[in-house]
């Protein structure tokens, strides 16, 4: 296990706080460490990993997506992101939708479209809340250990305690 840890940690940017644990496989929620301890995966890639790790079904219908296509940028057409987009408005009942890679893009793309619709530059965010790493996510991000190396963040963005009413008004 330190070779993991100290090979990480000498090539790494040092941005994430790491615990002392090299996780080396997993099996639906469980995980196992280098020296072979078993582990409930209670982290679940912050959401990425939510159906479990190495599932047949979704790995399987990776290698295919990866036999046929691995990658289709947004500037071109695809006919299983249509299929993809299709279900999600008839599930959601949403007309349309936006596809994105991560959560901090999911909340940029969440400011953006705020401002947008509602013409004010104002965001209200959540103490102890925390929504990624890029400059408008970590600009609604509470914690200040995550945001004082950046500053200046955007501006306009307002932190409230939660089910504070009267701080909301």
């Amino acid at each position: 296990m330190m070779d993991i840890i100290e090979i990480e940690n000498h090539h790494t940017s040092g941005l994430y706080t790491k615990r002392p644990l090299a996780i080396v496989r997993g099996q639906g929620a469980r995980l196992w460490d280098s020296e072979g301890r078993e582990y409930i995966d209670c982290v679940g890639g912050q959401g990425a990993a939510n159906i479990g790790h190495a599932n047949p079904q979704v790995a399987q219908a990776i290698a295919e997506q990866a036999q046929r296509l691995i990658s289709c940028p947004e500037m071109f057409y695809n006919d299983r992101r249509a299929a993809w987009e299709e279900r999600l408005c008839q599930v959601s009942g949403y007309p349309r939708v936006f596809l994105c890679n991560s959560g901090a893009e999911a909340n940029e793309a969440a400011i953006k479209f705020a401002r947008l619709t509602t013409g004010r530059s104002e965001i209200i965010a959540f103490k102890r809340a925390f929504h990624g790493r890029t400059f408008g996510a970590l600009s609604a991000t509470w914690e200040k250990k995550y945001r004082e190396p950046f500053e200046p963040l955007v501006p306009g963005f307002i932190h409230l305690t939660y089910n504070d009413r009267q701080a909301l008004q």
